[in-house]
């Protein structure tokens, strides 16, 4: 049931021949609009909404539409448009758990949102196999402000996200297109993906959220151009295999800028990672490609733990604390970048450890733990089994550095944490043996720095 508090600006004939609805009585039963429906000034709806496939309902700028029940509805099969300015955009003054609007279908679609503002929403806009464009609106507060359920077509454009639980949900091969919008202070994720969902994020800028975006499998399409600055983490990875693209982003002052988790191996270039606690972050098999990125002035640069093998190739490493730490097994392939003036380039945790791996394994321990907890993923037949025992960083341009590792010789430089420095480590369950740490390999160096390293240009 909507009442429609100013009458007076509602004339047939403009826009779409438009059919007014009489003021009606407040009813708890749902109300079925008919033909082509217009809101003006401010609207209240005291009963849930219904658009019908052969209906239309255009709201129209400047509207204020105030929902006194958060049950209360609109759902949507035939056409929505919401079409408010800059200068008057449309209102909704909603109780906090309102139930938003629901989008069945493709009716007679694209349904249009503009200039429009939600907030304290339980889901302020769902869809299921919708047309959908949403742009220039403001969803505050909100548990879910978007959630595209199933396969949606989408352009959420110049948006503004804030202090909302989920910014915005793509599931079960839905297809956004998210560019050019700002996600502020979310207190689970900015933009979660997964279930065959995919397309574009681009342009967007994320401050401060708890993390801004989470992939949980496969996403085949390129994140691009973002911004990520202070969010406890920027870009979370899980069992996204070789997936995505994540080019020319820039990193700054996240606790995590990129978490590579559990077989994740995104193509990562291009991109700017400067003062984060960690830039990248890769844990059990997380095994990214990273090239031509810049990493400058980070707490730790690559930190990789439970058999993380990345490849690192024509990056700039320049004054982190620490570029790379290795521990439980990981192996990363370092060639072809530069480490200028880090205060140490290397260091391996206690359980980088060949010779463990070799006398008392972790397969074993890997599958044990796989079965304990019933988990029957396939990739976990891809997990490395064999070894070395030392991590590889030969190949690599110094800088100033080269007379330093020069003079060494095969002695302890204080690039490195490794067996000159921990020869030999005991493990709690595996008895009173001890075992060799891994050492750094770096010899032979380049001669030369090389022409292109870093971010390629725009």
């Amino acid at each position: 049931m909507w009442n429609s508090l100013s009458r007076a600006n509602l004339v047939g004939g403009v826009l779409l021949a438009l059919v007014l609805l009489p003021v009606l009585a407040v009813a708890a039963a749902p109300q079925t609009l008919t033909g082509k429906t217009v809101w003006r000034e401010q609207v209240q709806l005291t009963a849930s909404v219904i658009v019908p496939v052969d209906a239309e309902l255009l709201v129209a700028p400047g509207t204020t539409i105030v929902v006194t029940d958060p049950n209360v509805k609109i759902t949507v099969q035939g056409l929505l448009r919401i079409d408010g300015r800059s200068t008057r955009p449309v209102i909704f003054q909603t109780p906090p758990g309102w139930l938003g609007i629901d989008f069945y279908g493709r009716g007679k679609g694209p349904h249009v949102v503009t200039y429009a503002e939600f907030s304290s929403a339980k889901v302020a806009l769902s869809t299921i196999e919708t047309e959908l464009l949403i742009r220039n609106c403001r969803f505050h507060d909100c548990e879910t402000a978007v959630k595209l359920l199933r396969e949606t077509k989408t352009l959420i454009e110049d948006c503004t996200f804030t202090d909302n639980n989920i910014g915005v949900d793509v599931e079960m091969k839905s297809r956004p297109t998210i560019r050019h919008n700002r996600f502020s202070g979310h207190r689970k994720a900015a933009i979660i993906a997964s279930h065959g969902s995919f397309g574009p994020i681009s342009g967007n800028t994320f401050e401060k959220n708890e993390q801004a975006i989470g992939l949980m499998q496969k996403y085949t399409d390129e994140l691009s151009n973002n911004r990520f600055v202070d969010n406890k983490v920027g870009i979370y990875c899980n069992q996204t295999q070789s997936t995505p693209l994540i080019t020319r982003n820039y990193f700054s002052g996240n606790d995590n800028a990129l978490v590579n988790f559990s077989f994740s191996y995104p193509q990562v270039e291009d991109s700017t990672f400067i003062a984060n606690q960690t830039a990248v972050r890769n844990d059990q098999f997380g095994s990214p490609a990273i090239t031509h990125s810049l990493f400058r002035d980070n707490r730790l640069a690559v930190y990789n733990y439970r058999k993380a093998n990345p490849t690192l190739k024509k990056n700039l490493f320049e004054k982190n604390d620490v570029v790379l730490f290795c521990d439980y097994s990981s192996y990363p392939q370092v060639k072809d970048n530069h480490f200028i003036r880090n205060r140490q380039v290397v260091e391996l945790g206690i359980f980088q450890s060949a010779d463990w791996e070799k006398r008392s394994g972790s397969k074993g321990i890997v599958m044990e733990q796989a079965q304990a907890r019933r988990t029957q993923n396939p990739l976990l037949a891809k997990a490395p089994t064999e070894f070395t025992d030392y991590v590889d960083v030969s190949g690599n341009w110094w800088g100033d550095d080269t007379a330093q590792l020069a003079a060494v010789g095969d002695g302890n430089s204080a690039l490195f944490f490794d067996r000159h420095d921990k020869p030999t480590v005991t493990y709690e369950g595996f008895g009173p043996e001890s075992y060799v740490l891994d050492i750094v390999r770096f010899r032979p160096w380049l001669k030369k720095p090389l022409a292109e390293i870093g971010p390629r240009g725009k």
